[in-house]
């Protein structure tokens, strides 16, 4: 059995790797070899402890999220299971990992649903989390300019001018949502909003947004007509997202919409593809953490 550190993870796993990877699980999970649970959470003395379990049956692994948090912060591991021998092959330490495939998974849906290359790019919110929504959508495509709005505008004003020098992009700071969004086509939202920062009039008549930020139903962070003026609405998990998402409860249940699962578009790409207005819904299930693991694992030649 292996421990693998967060640098060892920084070292081995790339994003554009990840990307691959993702869309490789969610295909086998369109096809019946891969399975996930949705998020479990014990709740104890201000302490939240998480575990999020997967297989991949193609991969040949099993295993989970785990992880911990309270007012000291959180910790984060991932175990990966060999199915075959049934034996538990790593744990892996994964604050770096989980910030990789944040970043990964709305790149690769977004690839699997917008038409073209080149677009105009907006990114909301301006912490840790946002640093690999941007550099995974530099991954896929082709970005002359980033525009970002976080709701502290020093803060976005210090995300593009550290990013802009990291990936050699024109990053630039909006003091307004509507500004931040002018002319974009493809936005990635990551914050812990409970009010809906932008809505369906902050957007042009062409655009595909990942909302990537909330995982409790108090949280929401577009406006349900974003949803509901949407050609097609994805997520990654429907039984999560109709416990965790803002968005995707309010979608369903006061709007009748039918959201499609991610799984379902890896598997028929061509029946989904170049919408005009589409909406991703992300909260994190294990079967990405395990997909993630096993790459890295295999990148180190341990598996």
């Amino acid at each position: 059995m292996y421990y693998i550190t967060e640098e060892e993870v920084d070292q081995n796993l790339k994003m554009e790797d990840v990307v691959d990877a993702l869309e490789e699980t969610f295909i086998h999970y369109g096809q019946g070899r891969a399975m996930a649970s949705s998020r479990d959470r014990n709740i104890l003395d201000g302490s939240v402890y998480n575990t999020m379990p997967a297989m991949d049956a193609e991969l040949g692994i099993a295993g989970m999220k785990s992880y911990i948090a309270g007012k000291n912060g959180a910790k984060f591991v991932v175990m990966i299971f060999d199915q075959r021998k049934n034996e538990l092959m790593a744990v892996i330490e994964a604050n770096r990992l989980g910030q990789i495939r944040t970043g990964a998974l709305p790149a690769m849906a977004s690839r699997l649903l917008v038409h073209g290359k080149k677009h105009n790019l907006t990114i909301i919110g301006s912490g840790f989390q946002a640093q690999t929504q941007l550099h995974g959508m530099l991954t896929q495509f082709d970005v002359d300019m980033v525009r970002v709005y976080s709701r502290n505008y020093g803060h976005a004003k210090k995300f593009a001018t550290e990013m802009s020098k990291k990936f050699g992009v024109d990053i630039r700071a909006e003091e307004t949502v509507k500004s931040a969004l002018k002319d974009s086509t493809l936005v990635s939202s990551i914050t812990d909003s409970n009010v809906a920062i932008f809505r369906r009039s902050d957007l042009g008549d062409e655009y595909h947004v990942n909302l990537c930020g909330g995982n409790l139903p108090m949280r929401q962070e577009a406006a349900d007509d974003v949803l509901t003026g949407s050609d097609l609405v994805v997520t990654e998990h429907l039984e999560q997202s109709l416990k965790e998402s803002g968005e995707i409860i309010h979608f369903v249940k006061n709007h009748g919409g039918k959201p499609v699962e991610l799984k379902d578009v890896a598997v028929n790409r061509d029946k989904y593809h170049g919408k005009q207005r589409t909406v991703f819904k992300s909260m994190g299930i294990g079967l990405e953490d395990i997909a993630a693991g096993y790459l890295l694992l295999k990148k180190m030649k341990l598996f």
